[in-house]
C-alpha cells in the first residue's frame, strides 16, 4: 500500500483499493492485466523530453513494457490517445529504497498495477488527479529485480498523454505497501522511524486478538504528522489524527480490532511545515478486551433495579450498550457522568430491534414497553490530537409507572360534571392525555396549581379535536391557579395534551376539569 493518489503532497494517505488484488492477507493475486489490453505496446517513446540519451536497457526488461530508469529531474511523456490501450513499464528496484511515482499533468482516471519480479501484485490504485503532481510512494521491496508498472484508465474516458517521472528517493527504513509491511509486536518498547520526505510514510503489520483494543501512541520531531490504523476487514482507515489540524508534536489513537492481523500506518513529513527527514517515535499497546460490548447481541445484561454501571469508552468511537430489566410501562431515566477527562459521554436508547437515538446529551428518559430495554453510551465524536481512555458511571432512575396513556387513542376519560385527576409527568417526554365528550355549545373549564421553577415545573394544557386539531383555549392565572375556560360549538370528543419541560423536579400536579351551566 502505497501513499499515493493524494491530492496533496502533504496530505493524509488515500484509502486502498477494495478490489481482489488488494488483499492485506499473506497471499497475494498474481492477477491479470489493470485494464483492457489490444496487445499494443503504447510507451515506445517514453525516453527523457531533455534530448539527453539514457542509454540502453539492460538485459532482461520483460517482454512489452518500456524501461524507466529513475531520475529526479527527467520528466517523460507517453502519446495516450486509445484509452483501450494499457500502458507498459519496467524499472530495476532494489529492496530497502524508495520509489516514486509522480503524474505531472492532470488525467481524469488512473489504475495503477505494481507487481513484483514474479508478476505478484503488491498494489493495486486507482483514482482521478485533482491536484498535481499525483505522487504514488513505494518501497518495502523485499528483493531486487524488475518491477512492473501497469496503466490504464476506464473504456469510456479520453485520455491524455501521461506526463510522469520516475523518482529514486533513497533509502527506507519502513516500506509503504501493504503486502511488505514491517512487523511490529505491541509493547512498551518504542518503534524509531523517520520521514524520508514529503507525503512518505510507513506501514507496519502487528497481529492482533479479534475484539482487544490497541492504542498507538506517538511523539513527532515537527508538525505535519499523521496516523491511523488500517481495518483490514473493512478495509478502510480508522482512528485516524491528521497533525494538520493541531500543533501539538504528541499523537494517540486507538481502535477495537476484527481480526487478526491489522496494520498502523505512520506519516511524519508535511511539506508546508516540517524539513526532511522528520523523525518519530511510536508505542503501540495491547490494551486488552473492550469492556463491553457494541451490539444488542453482545450487549451487557443489567438485571431490574441496577442503579449504575462503570464503563469506558475504549476508542472515539466506541458505543457501549447494556441490556437494562425494566418494569413495563414505566418511565426511566438514565444519565452518563464522564470522568474528569474528556470526552463526554452521550446516551442513546432503543426497545429490543429498535435503532438507538438520543438528544447527543448526557441524560435521556424513556419509557419501556417490554421487560428489557437497551440503553448506549458513546463519546462526543470529536477528533483529538490525543486520545485516552474515557472511564464513566452510567446511572438508572426508576421514573415509575406511566399513569395515562401518551396518545389520544389511550387517553384516560374524564366524565365531569367536577372531576379532580392526578397528572404525574414522568420527564420531558412524558406526554399524558385526557379525554370528554362534549356537546355543541357546551361551556367547560379546566385548572390546576400555578406552579414556578422554585415549586415546581408548570404544567402546559393544549386542547385537540378528535382530527388532532390544536383548539384555542386561552388561560389565566388567577391567584394561585391557572385556569382555562373555552366553550366548544360542536359536538365530539376532545382532548387535552399535558406536558411539563422538566428532568428532576418531579411534582405531581392535581388539575380540575368542570362542566360549566350554558
Amino acid at each position: 500500500m502505497g501513499s499515493g493518489c493524494e491530492s496533496t503532497p502533504d496530505g493524509p494517505p488515500p484509502l486502498p483499493d477494495a478490489g481482489p488484488s488488494m488483499d492485506a492477507g499473506p497471499s497475494v493475486d498474481a492477477g491479470g492485466d489493470a485494464g483492457p489490453d489490444d496487445g499494443t505496446d503504447a510507451g515506445a517513446d517514453a525516453g527523457p523530453d531533455d534530448g539527453t540519451p539514457e542509454g540502453p536497457p539492460p538485459p532482461g526488461v520483460p517482454e512489452g513494457h518500456t524501461f524507466l530508469r529513475p531520475s529526479a529531474t527527467r520528466v517523460r511523456t507517453v502519446a495516450w490517445t486509445d484509452p483501450q490501450v494499457t500502458l507498459r513499464f519496467a524499472f530495476l528496484g532494489q529492496a530497502g529504497r524508495h520509489y516514486d511515482f509522480l503524474i505531472e499533468e492532470y488525467q481524469r482516471w488512473i489504475v495503477m498495477t505494481l507487481k513484483d519480479p514474479s508478476g505478484a501484485v503488491l498494489e493495486r490504485r486507482e483514482g482521478g488527479v485533482a491536484i498535481p503532481p499525483l505522487t504514488t510512494h513505494w518501497s518495502g521491496f523485499t528483493r531486487e529485480g524488475f518491477y512492473t508498472l501497469e496503466v490504464s484508465t476506464e473504456p469510456f474516458e479520453f485520455p491524455r498523454d501521461l506526463v510522469f517521472r520516475l523518482v529514486d528517493q533513497g533509502p527506507d527504513a519502513h516500506g509503504d505497501l501493504l503486502t511488505t509491511a514491517s512487523p511490529w509486536l505491541p509493547s512498551e518498547q518504542p518503534l524509531m522511524g523517520q520521514g524520508e520526505h514529503p507525503g512518505e510514510r510507513d506501514v507496519f503489520s502487528f497481529s492482533t486478538v479479534a475484539g482487544h483494543v490497541y492504542s498507538m501512541d506517538c511523539d513527532f520531531a515537527n508538525r505535519g504528522w499523521w496516523l491511523s490504523f488500517l481495518d483490514p476487514v473493512l478495509n478502510y482507515t480508522v482512528g485516524e489524527v491528521n497533525g494538520a489540524n493541531f500543533t501539538e508534536l504528541r499523537a494517540s489513537t486507538a481502535f477495537k480490532a476484527p481480526a487478526e492481523r491489522s496494520f498502523a500506518i505512520v506519516q511524519a513529513n508535511n511539506a508546508q511545515v516540517a524539513p526532511s527527514p522528520s523523525a518519530y517515535q511510536c508505542r503501540l499497546k495491547d490494551e486488552g478486551a473492550e469492556d463491553h460490548g457494541e451490539r444488542m447481541e453482545t450487549a451487557t445484561a443489567l438485571a431490574q433495579g441496577t442503579t449504575s454501571v462503570e464503563g469506558r469508552l475504549d476508542f472515539r468511537t466506541d458505543l457501549d450498550v447494556f441490556a437494562l430489566g425494566v418494569q413495563p410501562g414505566h418511565h426511566y431515566r438514565a444519565t452518563c457522568v464522564p470522568s474528569a477527562t474528556p470526552p463526554d459521554c452521550r446516551v442513546l436508547a432503543a426497545a429490543p430491534g429498535g435503532e438507538f437515538d438520543g438528544f447527543d446529551d448526557i441524560v435521556l428518559a424513556f419509557k419501556t414497553a417490554g421487560t428489557s430495554h437497551y440503553v448506549g453510551v458513546q463519546g462526543d465524536r470529536v477528533v483529538r490530537a490525543r486520545w485516552t481512555s474515557a472511564p464513566y458511571t452510567l446511572r438508572f432512575e426508576d421514573l415509575g409507572l406511566d399513569d395515562h396513556g401518551d396518545t389520544r387513542q389511550t387517553a384516560t376519560p374524564l366524565t365531569g360534571p367536577s372531576q379532580t385527576v392526578t397528572v404525574h409527568i414522568s420527564d420531558f417526554i412524558d406526554e399524558d392525555y385526557l379525554s370528554f365528550q362534549a356537546v355543541a355549545g357546551g361551556h367547560y373549564r379546566l385548572s390546576g396549581d400555578w406552579r414556578d421553577t422554585s415549586t415546581g415545573e408548570q404544567l402546559f394544557s393544549t386542547l385537540y379535536d378528535a382530527q388532532g386539531r390544536s383548539i384555542r383555549a386561552p388561560g389565566q392565572h388567577v391567584g394561585s391557579r391557572w385556569v382555562k375556560e373555552f366553550t366548544l360549538p360542536t359536538a365530539g370528543t376532545y382532548y387535552f395534551q399535558e406536558t411539563a419541560y422538566l428532568r428532576e423536579n418531579l411534582i405531581d400536579h392535581t388539575v380540575l376539569f368542570e362542566v360549566l351551566a350554558p
